[in-house]
């Protein structure tokens, strides 16, 4: 009976490379559906042998030269061509997920956005089987992918694929960098405290983009990170950035900001050409108190509205246009 088998299964395995060879796309995915149909762990009249003679089907059909030829065929296949192509989206499931590499080639060389997301769905539905084959296109081919590869990796979950996105952030193009940034901020906000160092990136893009990345959320964490960042070493920065820092800290803070806050919007009028008396920083940290929206903001912010100094009180009609104060934010 096993030789009988084995040589039925040589000559499926001819057949299924023919089909490849002649676009039966349709044939090549009945057949491939109906082995794994019969010969699943999941069926119940399927032996051992007989899963393990498949299983070594399946590993011979996973070939360089095989994998050459599907994506040979796929360059070929026109967009009218839709049931080919989706008899081919089928078949390709059933494949190891090592075809990944040849697949590549196919979104990067195809203009057809239909046959782009075609392949793409294959290659999310084989990366859930094995995210090792896409780690490694990553790191080949990441830089010239871009975009395409944040679609893939958008549709996978887990801490590999998060890994990879941690690397988009690092691509050249900021358009990339930025949705990968969105993208880790989106399924986990506490990674916004992993990307803090892009507060002083030099694209202006991206740290406005972390910027708003922080202000989504209460946390703790980027409370006392922004804090430190303010106190050390924001008196050599831009002070359009140091502004969007303190309406971040407003944002995502607490309370635990209002003395700081309040030390840099009511220290004393004259000392205003020093550090944190430089009117940037007291309307940043009014802006701050007033988005902070608390009984003890409202308290300083009053008492900076009725200061006998001017500054002072200049920075705090900043606070007038703010509208909207709290916002929707969730909590860390």
């Amino acid at each position: 009976d096993q030789e009988k088998f084995d040589a039925v299964l040589g000559f499926i395995s001819e057949e299924a490379v023919e089909t490849i060879e002649k676009d039966r796309f349709d044939l090549l995915a009945l057949l491939l559906q109906s082995l794994h149909k019969l010969f699943s762990p999941k069926s119940p009249t399927a032996k051992d042998w007989q899963r393990s003679r498949i299983n070594g089907f399946f590993q011979d059909l996973s070939k360089p030269e095989i994998f050459q030829l599907i994506s040979e065929k796929l360059l070929q296949l026109q967009t009218s061509e839709i049931e080919k192509l989706e008899a081919f989206e089928q078949a390709l499931h059933y494949f190891s997920p090592e075809v990944i590499s040849f697949l590549v080639p196919v979104i990067m060389q195809r203009s057809s956005h239909e046959i782009q997301q075609l392949v793409s769905e294959v290659i999310v539905h084989l990366s859930q089987r094995d995210i090792g084959p896409l780690e490694k296109i990553a790191e080949q081919h990441g830089l010239e992918m871009g975009d395409k590869l944040l679609a893939i990796l958008n549709c996978l979950q887990g801490d590999r694929v998060n890994g990879i996105l941690f690397k988009m952030c690092e691509h050249p193009s900021n358009k990339v960098r930025r949705k990968a940034i969105n993208e880790l901020v989106e399924r986990d906000p506490k990674y916004t405290q992993k990307l803090f160092s892009l507060i002083d990136d030099s694209s202006k893009e991206i740290r406005a983009c972390i910027m708003a990345a922080f202000a989504k959320h209460k946390s703790s964490v980027l409370e006392n990170l922004l804090l430190n960042y303010l106190r050390e070493n924001s008196a050599q920065k831009d002070p359009a950035h140091i502004l969007a820092c303190y309406k971040a800290l407003g944002h995502c803070g607490s309370n635990t900001a209002v003395p700081f806050l309040r030390r840099i919007l009511l220290s004393r009028g004259w000392n205003s050409f020093m550090g944190s008396g430089k009117p940037v920083f007291r309307e940043g940290a009014a802006i701050a108190l007033a988005l902070l929206d608390t009984p003890e903001t409202k308290n300083v912010l009053r008492k900076a509205s009725k200061s006998r100094f001017k500054v002072i009180r200049k920075a705090f009609d900043r606070t007038k246009t703010i509208s909207a104060l709290s916002g929707e934010n969730t909590n860390d």
